[in-house]
């Protein structure tokens, strides 16, 4: 009886901890700018680290980027910060913009 006790109460601890690390809205980055240095502002276009034919631009500044999409047949480039052909498109490392968007307020 004591084995089946300590069980559930390792199995309520192992529910609660996963319930409360999905509830901190920790995500993946994307790439997404935050937009909030001058540089970011002149480079202005950003690859998105997961869809390959998306882009983030910088067009304000303290405003984070607003995702572009390139033509259907093609796939950003960020090396030449372009759209090209899907056959001409190659993998590179992913790299974090200067600055991220601020998390919102609940």
């Amino acid at each position: 009886m004591r084995h089946l006790q300590l069980f559930v109460l390792a199995l309520l601890l192992a529910l609660f901890s996963q319930s409360s690390a999905a509830s901190t809205g920790v995500s993946k980055p994307t790439g997404q700018p935050g937009c909030q240095t001058e540089d970011e502002i002149s480079v202005a276009f950003y690859r998105h680290f997961y869809l390959k034919n998306y882009y983030w631009v910088c067009e304000t500044q303290g405003v984070p980027a607003t995702l572009a999409v390139c033509p259907v047949p093609s796939a950003w480039l960020d090396d030449l910060k372009a759209c090209v052909p899907w056959a001409q498109w190659y993998w590179s490392p992913t790299e974090l913009p200067p600055s991220e968007p601020n998390p919102a307020v609940a």
